[in-house]
């Protein structure tokens, strides 16, 4: 007898690849996605240097992985709601982007 895995198994998260980050990418963002991938290349190869590239990649990786698990539309909607009560002027309980982004890559990490 084999063990059977309980509850459902996680979502695959996308290669950091150009290719799978743009294959995982909701239709809408696959425009802005190949136009900024044509300028990152064409920036890494006129300066002879991969930064361009490599942070490109870090640049949409997130957004792929939102989008390969089905999440972006729920952040986005989020969003808007943060963004209309700091517009509103209420009181946003908030962390700083780099503990948030620390916070959503250890969940990316754990498969969550």
């Amino acid at each position: 007898m084999t063990a059977q895995p309980h509850g459902p198994a996680p979502t695959p998260v996308p290669e950091r690849t150009p290719k799978a980050i743009r294959a995982a990418l909701a239709p809408q963002h696959v425009e802005a996605f190949d136009r900024e991938y044509r300028a990152a290349m064409a920036q890494a190869t006129e300066e002879l240097d991969l930064a361009p590239a490599l942070d490109f990649i870090e640049r949409w990786w997130p957004i792929a992985v939102l989008c390969a698990r089905g999440e972006y539309q729920r952040v986005t909607e989020i969003a808007a709601g943060i963004a209309g009560r700091a517009d509103r002027g209420q009181d946003l309980a908030t962390v700083s982007w780099e503990v948030a982004e620390t916070r959503l890559r250890a969940r990316i990490a754990a498969g969550e």
